[in-house]
Protein backbone atom coordinates (compact mmCIF):
# COMPACT_ATOMS: atom_id res chain seq x y z
CA UNK A 1 0.00 0.00 0.00
CA UNK A 2 1.41 3.63 -1.16
CA UNK A 3 0.86 6.47 1.16
CA UNK A 4 0.82 9.46 -1.24
CA UNK A 5 0.93 12.70 0.73
CA UNK A 6 0.45 16.31 -0.50
CA UNK A 7 1.54 18.75 1.34
CA UNK A 8 3.20 22.51 0.86
CA UNK A 9 5.52 24.53 3.12
CA UNK A 10 3.92 27.88 4.79
CA UNK A 11 6.28 30.31 7.09
CA UNK A 12 5.17 28.50 9.76
CA UNK A 13 6.83 24.86 8.91
CA UNK A 14 5.31 22.06 7.33
CA UNK A 15 1.71 21.59 6.96
CA UNK A 16 -0.40 18.78 5.92
CA UNK A 17 -3.37 19.39 3.37
CA UNK A 18 -4.13 16.03 1.83
CA UNK A 19 -3.23 12.29 1.41
CA UNK A 20 -4.54 9.73 -0.97
CA UNK A 21 -4.46 5.87 -0.21
CA UNK A 22 -3.63 3.51 -3.14
CA UNK A 23 -3.67 0.23 -3.15
CA UNK A 24 -1.25 -2.73 -4.36
CA UNK A 25 -2.82 -5.94 -4.76
CA UNK A 26 -0.20 -9.02 -3.33
CA UNK A 27 -0.74 -10.66 -7.37
CA UNK A 28 -2.98 -9.77 -10.05
CA UNK A 29 -6.42 -11.23 -9.22
CA UNK A 30 -7.76 -10.77 -12.55
CA UNK A 31 -5.39 -13.11 -14.56
CA UNK A 32 -5.48 -16.05 -10.88
CA UNK A 33 -6.93 -19.37 -12.09
CA UNK A 34 -7.97 -20.11 -8.38
CA UNK A 35 -10.72 -17.52 -9.81
CA UNK A 36 -11.11 -18.73 -12.84
CA UNK A 37 -11.69 -22.79 -11.86
CA UNK A 38 -12.52 -22.73 -8.75
CA UNK A 39 -13.77 -26.51 -7.99
CA UNK A 40 -10.02 -27.51 -9.59
CA UNK A 41 -8.64 -25.32 -6.63
CA UNK A 42 -11.24 -27.04 -4.14
CA UNK A 43 -9.90 -30.97 -5.10
CA UNK A 44 -6.16 -29.60 -4.79
CA UNK A 45 -6.92 -28.25 -1.44
CA UNK A 46 -8.63 -31.22 -0.33
CA UNK A 47 -5.95 -33.69 -1.55
CA UNK A 48 -3.30 -31.83 0.12
CA UNK A 49 -5.60 -31.52 3.72
CA UNK A 50 -5.37 -35.56 3.11
CA UNK A 51 -1.61 -36.19 2.31
CA UNK A 52 -1.18 -33.88 5.70
CA UNK A 53 -3.13 -36.04 7.88
CA UNK A 54 -1.53 -39.25 6.64
CA UNK A 55 1.85 -38.00 6.76
CA UNK A 56 1.03 -36.80 10.43
CA UNK A 57 -0.55 -40.34 11.18
CA UNK A 58 2.25 -42.70 10.24
CA UNK A 59 5.07 -40.64 11.26
CA UNK A 60 7.94 -42.81 12.32
CA UNK A 61 6.75 -46.23 10.78
CA UNK A 62 7.83 -47.69 7.59
CA UNK A 63 5.00 -49.74 5.55
CA UNK A 64 7.66 -51.71 3.64
CA UNK A 65 9.29 -54.55 4.21
CA UNK A 66 13.37 -54.66 6.15
CA UNK A 67 14.69 -55.93 2.92
CA UNK A 68 13.84 -57.87 0.24
CA UNK A 69 11.71 -60.65 1.04
CA UNK A 70 12.68 -59.80 5.03
CA UNK A 71 9.83 -58.38 7.24
CA UNK A 72 10.20 -58.31 11.07
CA UNK A 73 7.60 -60.10 13.49
CA UNK A 74 6.78 -61.28 16.77
CA UNK A 75 4.27 -64.76 17.54
CA UNK A 76 3.32 -64.71 20.94
CA UNK A 77 1.28 -67.36 22.82
CA UNK A 78 -1.50 -66.37 25.51
CA UNK A 79 -0.84 -69.92 27.10
CA UNK A 80 2.77 -70.10 27.71
CA UNK A 81 3.14 -66.06 28.05
CA UNK A 82 5.98 -66.21 25.43
CA UNK A 83 7.62 -65.50 22.45
CA UNK A 84 8.11 -67.74 20.13
CA UNK A 85 11.98 -68.53 19.45
CA UNK A 86 15.21 -70.83 19.37
CA UNK A 87 16.59 -71.89 22.83
CA UNK A 88 19.71 -74.11 21.37
CA UNK A 89 18.43 -75.91 18.84
CA UNK A 90 14.86 -76.40 20.41
CA UNK A 91 12.15 -74.19 19.68
CA UNK A 92 9.73 -72.64 22.42
CA UNK A 93 7.55 -70.36 23.25
CA UNK A 94 9.05 -68.59 26.74
CA UNK A 95 9.32 -64.97 28.02
CA UNK A 96 13.01 -65.51 28.19
CA UNK A 97 13.61 -64.09 24.79
CA UNK A 98 12.46 -60.78 23.01
CA UNK A 99 10.66 -63.03 20.52
CA UNK A 100 12.11 -60.91 17.47
CA UNK A 101 11.96 -63.35 14.45
CA UNK A 102 12.65 -62.29 10.45
CA UNK A 103 9.97 -63.98 8.24
CA UNK A 104 11.80 -64.62 4.54
CA UNK A 105 8.81 -65.19 2.34
CA UNK A 106 8.84 -67.18 -0.42
CA UNK A 107 5.90 -67.38 -2.55
CA UNK A 108 2.63 -68.16 -0.24
CA UNK A 109 4.96 -69.45 1.76
CA UNK A 110 7.54 -68.17 4.39
CA UNK A 111 10.78 -69.00 6.64
CA UNK A 112 10.62 -68.10 9.93
CA UNK A 113 14.83 -67.39 11.09
CA UNK A 114 15.62 -66.54 14.66
CA UNK A 115 18.46 -63.59 14.16
CA UNK A 116 19.99 -63.93 17.90
CA UNK A 117 20.43 -67.67 17.47
CA UNK A 118 21.44 -68.00 13.82
CA UNK A 119 18.74 -70.68 13.38
CA UNK A 120 15.45 -71.37 11.47
CA UNK A 121 12.61 -72.94 13.08
CA UNK A 122 11.91 -76.36 10.87
CA UNK A 123 9.50 -79.13 10.97
CA UNK A 124 11.84 -82.73 11.36
CA UNK A 125 11.94 -84.60 8.05
CA UNK A 126 11.14 -87.62 10.58
CA UNK A 127 11.19 -88.82 14.54
CA UNK A 128 15.30 -89.72 15.23
CA UNK A 129 16.69 -92.66 16.20
CA UNK A 130 16.23 -94.56 19.30
CA UNK A 131 20.04 -94.50 20.70
CA UNK A 132 20.73 -94.84 24.35
CA UNK A 133 19.31 -91.34 25.29
CA UNK A 134 16.21 -92.24 23.71
CA UNK A 135 15.55 -96.06 24.51
CA UNK A 136 12.58 -94.99 26.19
CA UNK A 137 9.30 -95.37 23.85
CA UNK A 138 7.67 -92.57 25.78
CA UNK A 139 10.60 -89.98 25.82
CA UNK A 140 10.67 -90.77 21.99
CA UNK A 141 7.18 -90.11 21.04
CA UNK A 142 7.16 -86.90 23.25
CA UNK A 143 10.02 -85.67 21.05
CA UNK A 144 9.52 -82.34 19.55
CA UNK A 145 9.00 -82.18 15.88
CA UNK A 146 9.98 -78.82 15.80
CA UNK A 147 13.78 -78.33 15.11
CA UNK A 148 15.87 -75.36 14.98
CA UNK A 149 18.37 -75.27 11.59
CA UNK A 150 21.68 -73.44 10.83
CA UNK A 151 20.56 -73.88 7.12
CA UNK A 152 16.88 -73.70 5.50
CA UNK A 153 15.23 -76.21 3.85
CA UNK A 154 11.70 -77.28 2.32
CA UNK A 155 10.82 -78.57 5.82
CA UNK A 156 11.20 -75.04 7.02
CA UNK A 157 8.74 -73.34 5.08
CA UNK A 158 5.31 -71.97 6.57
CA UNK A 159 1.75 -71.09 6.02
CA UNK A 160 -0.12 -68.89 8.50
CA UNK A 161 -3.81 -69.85 8.77
CA UNK A 162 -7.06 -67.90 9.68
CA UNK A 163 -7.87 -69.43 13.36
CA UNK A 164 -11.30 -70.06 14.43
CA UNK A 165 -13.12 -68.67 17.92
CA UNK A 166 -10.77 -65.53 17.58
CA UNK A 167 -10.25 -62.28 15.53
CA UNK A 168 -6.72 -61.42 14.84
CA UNK A 169 -5.28 -65.07 16.04
CA UNK A 170 -3.79 -67.61 12.99
CA UNK A 171 -2.21 -70.93 12.87
CA UNK A 172 0.76 -71.78 11.98
CA UNK A 173 1.21 -75.03 10.15
CA UNK A 174 4.15 -76.41 7.88
CA UNK A 175 3.56 -76.02 4.23
CA UNK A 176 4.24 -79.36 3.06
CA UNK A 177 0.94 -80.46 5.45
CA UNK A 178 -1.38 -77.95 6.24
CA UNK A 179 -3.13 -80.09 9.17
CA UNK A 180 -0.27 -80.00 11.51
CA UNK A 181 -0.59 -77.04 13.89
CA UNK A 182 1.84 -75.68 15.84
CA UNK A 183 0.91 -76.11 19.62
CA UNK A 184 2.23 -75.61 22.84
CA UNK A 185 1.56 -76.00 26.47
CA UNK A 186 2.19 -73.73 29.35
CA UNK A 187 5.39 -73.92 29.69
CA UNK A 188 5.87 -72.97 26.20
CA UNK A 189 6.43 -76.64 24.78
CA UNK A 190 5.31 -78.15 22.00
CA UNK A 191 2.48 -80.50 22.99
CA UNK A 192 3.50 -84.02 21.63
CA UNK A 193 0.81 -86.32 22.95
CA UNK A 194 -2.86 -86.11 23.47
CA UNK A 195 -4.81 -86.14 27.17
CA UNK A 196 -6.55 -88.83 27.73
CA UNK A 197 -9.66 -89.48 30.26
CA UNK A 198 -7.61 -91.12 32.37
CA UNK A 199 -5.18 -88.50 32.58
CA UNK A 200 -6.43 -86.81 36.26
CA UNK A 201 -3.76 -86.17 38.20
CA UNK A 202 -2.97 -82.30 39.09
CA UNK A 203 0.54 -82.22 38.18
CA UNK A 204 0.27 -83.59 34.90
CA UNK A 205 -3.44 -81.37 33.46
CA UNK A 206 -0.43 -78.79 32.08
CA UNK A 207 -0.01 -81.39 29.52
CA UNK A 208 -3.45 -81.27 28.53
CA UNK A 209 -4.02 -77.79 27.99
CA UNK A 210 -2.21 -76.42 24.58
CA UNK A 211 -3.01 -73.99 22.14
CA UNK A 212 -2.55 -73.31 18.13
CA UNK A 213 -3.95 -69.79 17.79
CA UNK A 214 -1.05 -67.01 18.02
CA UNK A 215 -1.19 -63.54 17.78
CA UNK A 216 1.16 -62.06 15.50
CA UNK A 217 2.88 -58.51 15.74
CA UNK A 218 4.37 -56.86 12.92
CA UNK A 219 7.66 -54.77 13.84
CA UNK A 220 8.20 -51.53 12.49
CA UNK A 221 10.65 -51.75 9.41
CA UNK A 222 12.65 -49.00 9.89
CA UNK A 223 14.41 -50.17 13.11
CA UNK A 224 15.82 -53.56 10.89
CA UNK A 225 18.50 -52.27 9.23
CA UNK A 226 20.55 -55.01 9.68
CA UNK A 227 18.74 -57.42 7.20
CA UNK A 228 20.15 -56.63 4.13
CA UNK A 229 24.13 -56.82 5.72
CA UNK A 230 22.84 -59.67 7.31
CA UNK A 231 21.00 -62.07 4.57
CA UNK A 232 23.37 -61.10 2.25
CA UNK A 233 26.16 -62.97 3.46
CA UNK A 234 27.68 -66.46 1.68
CA UNK A 235 25.29 -68.56 4.22
CA UNK A 236 22.34 -67.70 2.87
CA UNK A 237 23.55 -67.34 -1.53
CA UNK A 238 21.64 -70.30 -2.19
CA UNK A 239 18.64 -68.95 -1.20
CA UNK A 240 16.49 -68.47 -4.18
CA UNK A 241 14.77 -65.27 -2.35
CA UNK A 242 17.93 -63.16 -1.80
CA UNK A 243 19.86 -64.15 -4.81
CA UNK A 244 18.37 -61.02 -6.72
CA UNK A 245 17.76 -58.32 -4.16
CA UNK A 246 21.46 -59.66 -2.47
CA UNK A 247 23.16 -58.66 -5.84
CA UNK A 248 21.70 -56.20 -6.51
CA UNK A 249 22.47 -54.77 -2.81
CA UNK A 250 26.44 -55.71 -3.43
CA UNK A 251 26.30 -54.01 -6.84
CA UNK A 252 25.55 -50.23 -4.74
CA UNK A 253 27.41 -51.03 -2.27
CA UNK A 254 30.64 -51.89 -4.02
CA UNK A 255 30.71 -55.43 -2.50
Amino acid sequence: MNLNIRSHIDGLGLRFCKFRLTRVPLFPLRNAWILKQPGKAIFYLFTIMILIVKESHEHGRCNHNCFGPVTRLKIYNELSHGYLHVNGSNVVTTDESDGILYKISSGRNFYLYDMRAEKFICWRSRRPRATRELRNKARHRMHSPLIARNFSNPKCRFQDLVAEGGVGYVNLAPAFNRSLLMKFNSRGRFVTQECTPSTKEVRKRHLCAKQTNFLIDDGDACECREAERHFCRAKFAKMKEFRSVCKTSNRINGL
